[in-house]
């Protein structure tokens, strides 16, 4: 049993989605290799209360490289300093989902509606990184239309946040 498989046999399938969309805002599925999984945590049977912090998606796609990716994602209209809360919530989320013996790949995604380039200096800040398994990840910054598994597979240097090296989380 893969990753999704084992995640999604715990959940209610009302909070299971097919796509990744907020406010007309949407990210392009298109070359995402199956199997994936996504998690609206918005949504009624999510694995969080309408209370608590948290992201809009939990991704998980299995078959990318050897290992999966898990991808706690947010949709703004504009860069917030409360989406790193948001992300570190979904991270949590994914650590309590995430058997600790399966290793995989964390890739936190805030996806904004408009992200003028000068302000890609405001997530190089500490404060911009969301931990998985008590290891940092800066925030991957995506626009409406791109290509999912294009900002999983990017390294950090190529979507234009810190460089920071990337190997397998065990």
């Amino acid at each position: 049993m893969n990753l999704s498989e084992k995640i999604q046999s715990n959940l209610r399938t009302k909070c299971i989605v097919n796509k990744m969309e907020r406010q007309g805002c949407i990210l392009c599925l298109r070359g995402t290799p199956k199997p994936y999984l996504f998690i609206d945590l918005d949504l009624p049977g999510s694995p969080l209360s309408a209370n608590d912090t948290r992201c809009d998606y939990l991704a998980f796609v299995d078959s990318i490289g050897e290992m999966p990716y898990v991808a706690p994602v947010e949709f703004k209209s504009t860069w917030r300093a409360k989406i790193v809360k948001q992300l570190q919530a979904g991270a949590n989320e994914a650590e309590r989902q995430v058997p600790s013996q399966v290793r995989c790949r964390f890739r936190p995604i805030g996806v904004i509606k408009h992200f003028p380039k000068g302000w890609r200096k405001d997530i190089r800040k500490p404060v911009s990184f969301v931990s998985f398994r008590n290891r940092p990840e800066p925030i991957r910054i995506a626009t409406c239309g791109d290509k999912f598994v294009e900002i999983l597979q990017a390294s950090t240097h190529q979507r234009g946040e810190v460089p920071t090296p990337s190997p397998p989380i065990a």
